[in-house]
């Protein structure tokens, strides 16, 4: 008996020194950031973060490529057919993780499916009607009208298997602002350089290589495995980082860079993003937390403006964010078309004309309003909207502040149970004012346009101006009209700009990644120095 218990012992340690040699063996990118994935659904969220991992399983017809360059991808090529039609010739030699071959009736059926009322990406794809199959490996995507940014909202649109999703009962999409759930939220099926291997909610992403991929033998990685690891901790992160465990953290709190910075074997990234953060204000008829004498005090623009004036965005931006971005005055970042520089929002820190601003309008004791900020997704946010509620008490605004996580804190937001609250916008995938456009500052009107205007703000020279743009083909022309509408938004106010978001990522030396101002994490670019 002795002997058998000898014998399996070693035999299990053999195993165990077996499957260490074969880890060890492995390039594994271990990458942790402050939130979960909340949704592997593409078309379930219009979220930076969930798209740019969901990119690392799926892929669209069109990407932007490691220069932020317009190239194929599951699309060999392209042409304008007539001015609503773009006609797309598709790889032969592709195949999803499952096996099932990519074909046009894929992309018909990822065009159904992103295009459905209930997609929670409608916005991301406004310019598009319908995809019709030429044969299985041309289809035509019919657009609503004559379109200049269908392209860039292709790349953000991921193709998905038609028989798989006819298999697991998905063909119709879910949506986080909805609270809904299917199949695709926590399994998935893409032709991308990544399986998905295990999911487990909260803890633990594991994607494999895909030896199959179409483009394996081009590919620029080496990397075998991705672990991924949600760790809401900031101290966690830090010590993660710090003994190793962690190759990559792509959210590390500001405070803790300069530690990083004098530790030998990590490399520090940080730069502004094109992520400007926003404060939503909410323009109903109702307050969530009670009128003033029967009104809505955020429907007044000299109280949005007050607001804005009560806080001190360059103390926030030099104490909480480290001094690492900067304020912005502007609604999109200047890398993307249809900045002004010349149209920004000129008044800063005034607290004293803030005050006489709110009684100007009817308001000199302040009133009271309902603050809701996300815990766990933009970066350090909890501290900086604790700022704001204390300046604004300064000038007899007061405001209840919850704090919640992201699946819940969509909810609110995006239903409008909240007066206040926080948005980050970086107008991806298209790199154009087009998209703030569009979702923020035009209309809601329960189909493309309006979908994250939280303050339910209308302006119908804005919807106008917008609608225009949508089909003008002269770049110039369309620039100017874009222009027109961030310089009335920014004047009007439905939203408070504050900083452009800063990137601030932590690598181990021997990882070699680039950080695009997007704040993408593309690992399908990156390598790893083999030991």
């Amino acid at each position: 008996m002795m002997k058998m218990k000898t014998l399996t012992a070693c035999l299990m340690a053999a195993s165990c020194t077996l499957l260490a040699q074969q880890a060890q063996a492995e390039n594994v990118v271990r990458w942790a950031q402050q939130g979960d994935i909340p949704t592997l659904d593409p078309y379930a969220f219009a979220s930076t973060p969930a798209l740019a991992f969901q990119n690392h399983i799926y892929e669209g017809l069109v990407q932007w490529n490691e220069q932020l360059e317009m190239s194929p991808a599951l699309a060999t090529r392209w042409e304008q057919v007539d001015e609503t039609t773009l006609r797309f010739y598709l790889r032969e030699d592709v195949r999803f993780h499952n096996g099932n071959g990519f074909n046009a009736d894929d992309v018909v059926a990822s065009i159904a499916r992103v295009t459905h009322p209930d997609s929670g990406i409608r916005g991301n794809a406004s310019s598009i009607k319908d995809a019709v199959k030429v044969d299985d490996y041309t289809v035509d995507i019919r657009l609503n009208g004559k379109s200049p940014i269908a392209l860039n909202e292709l790349t953000g649109i991921l193709m998905m298997d038609k028989e798989w999703l006819e298999e697991h009962k998905a063909t119709e999409p879910t949506s986080m602002s909805k609270g809904t759930e299917g199949y695709a939220t926590n399994h998935t099926n893409g032709t991308g350089p990544f399986i998905l291997e295990s999911r487990r909610r909260d803890a633990e992403m594991v994607l494999v290589k895909n030896e199959n991929w179409w483009q394996a033998e081009q590919a620029k990685h080496n990397i075998d495995r991705i672990v991924f690891k949600p760790v809401a901790s900031e101290s966690t992160r830090l010590a993660g980082m710090l003994s190793g465990e962690f190759d990559l953290v792509s959210d590390i709190p500001l405070q803790d860079l300069p530690r990083l910075e004098r530790e030998k074997g990590i490399d520090v990234k940080v730069r502004p993003s094109l992520r400007v953060m926003f404060l939503t204000l909410n323009m109903n008829d109702e307050l969530n937390a009670g009128n003033v004498d029967g009104k809505n005090p955020l429907q007044d623009q000299r109280v949005r403006q007050a607001l804005h004036m009560a806080i001190d965005r360059d103390a926030i931006v030099k104490k909480i964010m480290r001094g690492m971005t900067e304020v912005a005055n502007t609604y999109v970042a200047p890398a993307i078309a249809g900045y002004d520089a010349e149209k920004a929002i000129s008044h800063g820190y005034d607290p004293k004309q803030a005050k006489a601003l709110l009684a100007e309008a009817g308001y000199p004791d302040g009133f009271r309003l309902a603050f809701d900020c996300e815990q766990g997704y933009y970066l350090n946010a909890e501290q900086w909207c604790q700022a704001v509620q204390r300046y604004w008490s300064k000038v007899g605004v007061d405001t209840n502040l919850n704090m919640h996580t992201r699946s819940v804190y969509s909810q609110i937001r995006d239903n409008g149970r909240t007066d206040v609250a926080v948005l980050g916008w970086a107008n991806l995938p298209l790199y154009d004012a087009y998209s703030i456009n569009q979702q923020m500052l035009h209309s809601k009107d329960g189909g493309i346009y309006g979908a994250f205007n939280i303050p339910r703000y209308r302006n119908e020279t804005i919807d106008k101006l917008i609608e225009q743009s949508s089909s003008e083909q002269d770049q110039q022309a369309r620039t100017g009209l874009m222009e027109e509408v961030l310089a009335t938004a920014q004047q009007e106010l439905p939203f408070l700009p504050m900083h452009f978001e800063p990137m601030a990522w932590a690598t181990s030396d021997k990882l070699s990644i680039t950080q695009n101002p997007d704040n993408v994490v593309r690992l399908w670019y990156a390598s790893l120095e083999e030991s």
